[in-house]
This record gives structure tokens, C-alpha cells and sequence, in this order.
């Protein structure tokens, strides 16, 4: 059953913080080593292990049992078997393994050598048995691998021999590894092996890339690895199953007495009790970082919820950890934590520790905490907050302070008046900040009931002997320090296989399709959008009273009296349809369903679109002719009151019916009121040819006097014969 039950989530939000981890199952404890059995063969596909150690202060460092990748096999004339195995130790460089770490079983025997980014040995992997006379034949594998490359890996070879009658050379390798692979360190910036988790989540975010470099919280880090540091908390661990990454932190952070941490979406660590500058846990007055009243907490949003006693009743924390021995394997023990004078006989929760923790201090301050948590903490709050000061200064970890009055009808009013530890922060779509954050009990000279206890608590000191009795099966001495010579194999070249881009490098560098399109005309309308145009003229703005028209008239792009329809869009919203007879006269104007209809649309005026001075925005325009073809025109700009005020004639056309001989486009600015000149904006007369190309240059006149002035579109529809399409239905075209 879990130590924790309620119906209301808010109750969980200790855990799911990361504060209190559930306790283990009744299970041997996870860091238990199997020393007598059968060597353990890689299997393809499983992950490299990740071995993070640093032996020191005569604690840490931890026993690996390594799987072969390869193996040999060979017996002699008196059939004495040597077997040897290439062993997968860990990503990244291990430090030198030294004589009188090399286990077989729980003998130190045989003879070893080790390198890094390649593979250790000289010999080939095979079974080479032969049949001795009058001996029986040594079983071993017939399958014992080929030689591989190993990068960014630390390999080792391993041989022993043993005599005929016996199997142990067939039995598992163990290596104690004093230091694991080397890190930068963040506490002392050296580079090497590292026993503090700060530097393990650093590891882990910068290489499975989880995290960019940006989005890593150092000053966070930094802070926890200081805490660690000062306060002995250490991790010496061999991660040998593919996990991810935010499970194993989420896992394994409140062990070192840490959560998650995320300021301005960077990822870090934070201590979970209060801390000195130093990193030291503070046992001092605590000080909030803001304080909430009335005036700052919105009515209606406050939340409590009590933790039940039956949850907070003592018990014993049986904290499982792993003592090592200077020379000898280590061995796993636990430390009950209790409350003087509670729980003599139980009940009892485990939490297992073995795989990383090597000191009984870690391990006691750690039962202290759950401890101190369960007891002390009584509630979690949960409210929102107008936005004030508090935004800025607050981020998870800080401690608030909640002061609300009470206003009872039956008892004496009162204060609710605590501090918190602030576990989540998020924003409202209003804006408004909501806060979720747990009780944070202090003693009446304001300091952390926790962080005193967790303080306090320290292991008894006692060292237990490996317990390791009989006669001696070591050929090694345990006093053996040296270090074999380095002998590898380098990999053949053959793996892995490196492929050339065909497009000549890595990223979006594929080519654009080649040839025209091909696609049939079913026949429907299927102009919806209007495309964009890159002669449109910059710098222009409309003013007040500006309108926008269409191909109308006789002289539109459909011929005469051939326009079905004009559609007029705002915003790429369709606004409203003008629809016309054969013989060019207006029979309609529809509004589209939920559209207001525009005041503005001159429905005696077909098709002419009058802008008013509040009506912003992008206005498009699609012509359908009754032979199917469609024609767009679209005008941009923000409204301004200027004196001279512009008409849009086709501003950005695109001409979308039927190809031409040649058709050819020029956006021409009329600036000077009643001037019978025009001038195009850059210059030139533009011709489209099949292939959607821009070519062509020319000069233009103009046919009459227009006032005020105006911007429109010269349209060549065949050679020699051009036309200006004009405000007034009844233009007549213009020839040069």
C-alpha cells in the first residue's frame, strides 16, 4: 500500500515534486553482486555502460561485472584451460585498473590489460579445445565473437588459467573501479573521474543531447555540486540499462536530498533543503523571498489540502547502502532511522540506496529527511497571485510566506501565517501567476524543523569487515598495485561504414522539380487565395475615402458583359459576392453567412469597393468570367489621412486565365494631381512569358486626365494593343 493516500492530487504534490521518492520493494537490494556464476556475454544492441566512481576518503568507488563481447578458449597437453574475454567497462576513459582489483569470482586471479577507444588484447577470439588423450573434453562456447572497434569505449582483456578438473574459468569477472570516466569537474573545474551527481546530470544532458548548451542551468549546477560537496553527499554508480534521462533524475535526485530545477526554461538542480552561501544546510532564521497577503492573492483561488494523520504516523526508514572496503568487495548494510522513543517494532519502509550510495552519512541524513518531511509537513497550498514584484523574484525552491486572515462566524477570527517551499509556478491565460508550493515548518526562531534534523543526523562509524572467511583462493595480492602494460588491437577499418551525401552535404539541399505542370482542368473554380506578385509598388499609402476596384466594365479581363461574378475578401476572409447577367448589369449582393454586410461595397457601381477610413486591413478581389476563367486583385497598406489620396486599380495582379501570345504587366504610379504623364513606379513595362519569367522594357502614355490621383495596372493582352483599365466603366481602352 502506498504511504501516501488521498483522493485530492494536490496531496501528492510532495511527490511528484521529486521530495519524497516511494519506498522500495521487498527485494534484495539492487546493488547486490552475484560473484559466483557464469561469465555474462554481451548481447547485441544492449547499451554501453555508463561507470561514474571516485574512490576517496576511503569510500566509494564501486565493483562492476562486465559482459565479454569476446572470448578464447585453449587447453594444453596436461588439458589446463586459459580462457580469455574482451570486456566492455564503460563509455569514456576509465582510470588504470590495477592487479588487486581483477576478480574471478571472489578470487583475485589472472592477468589483464586495458585501453580506451579501441580494443584491449592481441588475441583472436575462438574455441580452440582439442580432445586430450585420456582427459575429458572442457565445455566452452563454439560461438566466441570477432574482433570489433570500440570507440569512446574502455575495453579490457582478461586471461586466466586454470587446471584440468575444474570450471572456473568459465566463472564471471568483477573489477572494483576506484575512478570512472572522466568528467570535467563542476566543483573544482578539474578534469577526471567524479563521485558528485551534479556532474553525472551535466554528463548526461550535454551527451544525449537532450538539452542545448543554452538551455543547461550551470549557475543551478554549480549551486548543487556545492551542496553535495560540502555536505558528503556522493554517487558512485554503474548505469548499465537505457533509460531516460528525466525518469532517472526524477529517480534518483532526492536521494542526494535535490529536485529538477527549470528558471527561464534553462535545467538544473536545487537543493531541497535551505542552504548557507557556501552550500552548507542552513540551520539558521529563514527569510522569505515575498510575502502573500490579501491584497496580492485573488479571491477565490486559494487551495489547502491536510495531509491525514494516518500518513504521518511514525515509522523506521530502512535505508539501504553500500560500504566499501579498501581491500576487499564491498559489502551491502542498512541504517534505521527513527525518532527517539517511536516505531520500536515498526512499521517499517526501505529505500534502496546500494546502487550509488557509499556513505553511512549520506544514507542516514537521507532517512532523516523522509523522516523530518512526514512528520513535519502538514499541508500543501495551491493559489494565483495579480502580477506584482513577486514575478520576478520567485522561482521553484524559494521559500513565500502565506498571511491571510481568517474570518470565522463561530470561533475568534485568526492569522493563517506560514511559510512554503514553492514547487510549481505557472501563468494563467489571463495573465494572472499561480503558485503550488508545500508547507515549510520552522521552530519559533524560524528555522527549518527539516534542514535542523537532516543536519543533525549522522551515521555511528562503524566499519563491518567484509566477513570473508577459509582458506584464501587469491593468486593476486590485495596489496598489488600495479599496472599492466597497454596492449590493444586496432580496430580493422571495416566499421563503421561511413556513407557520402549524395547531395553533397547534410541539410534541406535538394533540388526544386524540373518541367511544367501537367495537371488537368477539372473545370471547378479553384481560386481561393490571391497569389502574391513581386512588381507590387512600396511606399505607397491610401487615404481617406481610397476605393478599390476589379476588372469591371466592358473592357474588363472577361471580355464584355462577360463577368459572372466578383468576390471580395478582407483579411483572406470572403466578405461578400456582386453577381451579374450577360448583359454587365449588378442582380446581386450577398454577404456570406455570419459576415456583416459592408456598407461600403457600391453595389450601383459593380464591383467597385469604397474604403472607408476606420476599414483597415489587406482587401482581394476574384473575378470569374462566365467561360470559367479568374482573375485576382488584392491592395495592401495601412490608412492614412494624407491630402492626395490614391485609388487601387489591381494593385497586386496576377493574371490566372488562359495563356496569351504574350502578356505583360507594369504597376504605374500616378503622382502629380492632373498631370496628363504617367511614370511607373521602376521604369520598366514587365512581359510574363509561359514559364512564369519577367522580361521586357518600355515606356508608357496615358489616356485622359484622372483626379485625385491613382494607381493602376498596364495590361499588354496581345501585341501591340494595350489597355488601362479605369475607375469609369465606360474607359475607353487605350492603344499606344
Amino acid at each position: 500500500m502506498s504511504f501516501l493516500s488521498t483522493s485530492d492530487p494536490l496531496a501528492l504534490l510532495a511527490i511528484q515534486a521529486g521530495q519524497i521518492n516511494a519506498p522500495a520493494d521487498a527485494t534484495a537490494a539492487q546493488g547486490t553482486t552475484e560473484l559466483d556464476r557464469p561469465q555474462r556475454f554481451a548481447q547485441i544492441g544492449e547499451p554501453v555502460p555508463i561507470v561514474f566512481a571516485r574512490f576517496r576518503n576511503s569510500k566509494g568507488g564501486i565493483l562492476i561485472s562486465p559482459g565479454a563481447t569476446e572470448a578464447r578458449f585453449e587447453n594444453d597437453a596436461s588439458n589446463n584451460v586459459t580462457a580469455y574475454y574482451m570486456l566492455v567497462l564503460s563509455e569514456g576513459q576509465l582510470d588504470s585498473i590495477p592487479v588487486k582489483d581483477v576478480f574471478q569470482r571472489a578470487c583475485r586471479v589472472g592477468a589483464h590489460t586495458q585501453t580506451y577507444n579501441r580494443r584491449a588484447g592481441t588475441w583472436t577470439p575462438g574455441n580452440f579445445l582439442v580432445q586430450r588423450a585420456g582427459k575429458d573434453l572442457p565445455e566452452a562456447p563454439f560461438f566466441c565473437g570477432t574482433v570489433g572497434s570500440y570507440p569512446d569505449i574502455s575495453t579490457l582483456s582478461f586471461n586466466v588459467t586454470i587446471p584440468d578438473g575444474f570450471d572456473q574459468y568459465n566463472r564471471q569477472v568483477h573489477l572494483f573501479i576506484r575512478g570512472g570516466m572522466a568528467v570535467t569537474r563542476i566543483y573544482d573545474s578539474v578534469t577526471g573521474p567524479s563521485d558528485n551527481f551534479a556532474d553525472l546530470v551535466k554528463w548526461l544532458l550535454v551527451n544525449t543531447s537532450r538539452v542545448p548548451a543554452a538551455m543547461i542551468d550551470n549557475t543551478a549546477l554549480l549551486a548543487a555540486a556545492t551542496f553535495l560537496e560540502v555536505n558528503g553527499f556522493i554517487c558512485n554508480i554503474e548505469i548499465r540499462e537505457s533509460t531516460n534521462y528525466s525518469d532517472l533524475a526524477a529517480k534518483l535526485a532526492p536521494y542526494f536530498l535535490l529536485a529538477e530545477s527549470s528558471a527561464g526554461g534553462k535545467r538544473g538542480l536545487r537543493p531541497l533543503l535551505p542552504v548557507t552561501g557556501g552550500g552548507a544546510i542552513k540551520t539558521t532564521a529563514i527569510t522569505a523571498e515575498y510575502t502573500f497577503t490579501e491584497d496580492t492573492v485573488l479571491p477565490g483561488t486559494l487551495e489547502i489540502n491536510y495531509l491525514s494523520l494516518a500518513d504521518r504516523q511514525p515509522f523506521v526508514a530502512q535505508v539501504i547502502w553500500r560500504q566499501q572496503l579498501e581491500s576487499d568487495i564491498g559489502i551491502i548494510r542498512t541504517a534505521e532511522v527513527r525518532y527517539s522513543g517511536t516505531a520500536e517494532t515498526g512499521p517499517y519502509e526501505s529505500h534502496d540506496l546500494s546502487t550509488f550510495c557509499t556513505s553511512e552519512d549520506h544514507a542516514v541524513k537521507v532517512g532523516a529527511y523522509i523522516l523530518a518531511k512526514r512528520l513535519y509537513t502538514t499541508h500543501t497550498i495551491r493559489f494565483a497571485a495579480r502580477p506584482q514584484e513577486h514575478n520576478t523574484l520567485i522561482s521553484a525552491g524559494d521559500i513565500i510566506r502565506v498571511q491571510l486572515a481568517r474570518d470565522n462566524t463561530t470561533y475568534a477570527n485568526s492569522v493563517h501565517d506560514y511559510l512554503y517551499q514553492v514547487e510549481r509556478i505557472t501563468k494563467t491565460l489571463a495573465g494572472d501567476v499561480s503558485y503550488e508550493a508545500t508547507h515549510f515548518p520552522i521552530d519559533d526562531q524560524g528555522r527549518s524543523l527539516i534542514a535542523l534534523d537532516v543536519a543533525a543526523a549522522v551515521g555511528t562509524g562503524i566499519i563491518l569487515p567484509s566477513g570473508r572467511t577459509g582458506v584464501s583462493c587469491d593468486v593476486n595480492s590485495s596489496s598489488d598495485n600495479t599496472i599492466p602494460a597497454e596492449t590493444f588491437t586496432d580496430a580493422d577499418g571495416a566499421d563503421p561504414l561511413e556513407l557520402s551525401p549524395s547531395g553533397g552535404g547534410l541539410g534541406f539541399n535538394d533540388s526544386a522539380p524540373t518541367g511544367g505542370i501537367s495537371n488537368g482542368d477539372d473545370g471547378l473554380d479553384a481560386l481561393t487565395t490571391f497569389p502574391p506578385n513581386p512588381l507590387f509598388p512600396t511606399g505607397v499609402t491610401a487615404g481617406v475615402g481610397s476605393t478599390l476596384a476589379p476588372f469591371t466594365g466592358p473592357y474588363g479581363p472577361c471580355g464584355v458583359n462577360q463577368t459572372e461574378s466578383i468576390t471580395w475578401f478582407k483579411d483572406g476572409t470572403k466578405i461578400a459576392t456582386v453577381t451579374f447577367n450577360t448583359s454587365g448589369n449588378p442582380i446581386g449582393v450577398e454577404a456570406e453567412p455570419g459576415q456583416a454586410m459592408p456598407t461600403w461595397l457600391n453595389s450601383t457601381t459593380p464591383g467597385i469597393l469604397a474604403i472607408g477610413s476606420t476599414q483597415t486591413g489587406v482587401y482581394t478581389s476574384i473575378t470569374k468570367c462566365f467561360n470559367g476563367a479568374t482573375y485576382g486583385s488584392s491592395t495592401t497598406g495601412d490608412r492614412s489621412t494624407a491630402a492626395n489620396q490614391y485609388l487601387y486599380f489591381d494593385q497586386e495582379l496576377i493574371y490566372t486565365g488562359p495563356l496569351l501570345d504574350s502578356v505583360a504587366w507594369s504597376t504605374m504610379l500616378y503622382t502629380s494631381y492632373g498631370s496628363p504623364s504617367w511614370s511607373t513606379v521602376d521604369g520598366n513595362v514587365y512581359r510574363i512569358d509561359e514559364s512564369g519569367n519577367l522580361s521586357g522594357n518600355g515606356s508608357l502614355a496615358v489616356w485622359g486626365r484622372v483626379s485625385p490621383p491613382q494607381i493602376r495596372t498596364w495590361r499588354i493582352s496581345e501585341v501591340g494593343v494595350g489597355i488601362i483599365y479605369d475607375s469609369d466603366p465606360n474607359a475607353p481602352p487605350y492603344a499606344p
